[in-house]
């Protein structure tokens, strides 16, 4: 039998378990990220009152981006349970993606719902491709070193 090598789909869950002081960089790193995203993207959407759209989206696209990554996390266990296990990258590559499908819905239905479709449409496709969880793809040899 092949032996598997599962790093990447425990990251980050299984590294916020053993390390739970990670959290304390990685919950303001994303808010920061995610704040970065939502500042830059209203400037080239020109949206107006940008204080106030930002303080009426910044926590739900937080927490909505939170909630996608766990879920791709939870779709590649899924697919380990059902007996997918051949191909780590395809694991990977297949809980990013529904991370990233997630991230948009959720922006798009969610976060976004209040405002006109081009900037719902707009806000939510960069947030699903600019906040996607590229960490999935971080080998864990590599943070072994650290």
């Amino acid at each position: 039998m092949k032996e598997i090598k599962l790093y990447n789909v425990f990251f980050p869950v299984w590294f916020l378990y053993l390390l739970p002081r990670a959290w304390l960089i990685i919950l303001p790193g994303n808010f920061i990220i995610d704040s970065l995203v939502l500042i830059i993207a209203m400037a080239v959407m020109k949206i107006e009152s940008k204080r106030k759209f930002y303080k009426s989206v910044i926590l739900k696209v937080f927490c909505f981006g939170l909630l996608a990554d766990l879920i791709g996390v939870g779709f590649m266990f899924l697919l380990i349970y059902l007996g997918t296990r051949d191909d780590e990258i395809l694991l990977t590559l297949l809980g990013f993606i529904a991370a990233s499908v997630c991230i948009f819905v959720f922006n798009y239905y969610i976060s976004f719902r209040k405002y006109e479709k081009k900037i719902k449409f707009g806000m939510a496709i960069v947030f699903a491709i600019v906040t996607a969880p590229y960490t999935f793809f971080i080998p864990m040899e590599w943070l072994h070193s650290f």
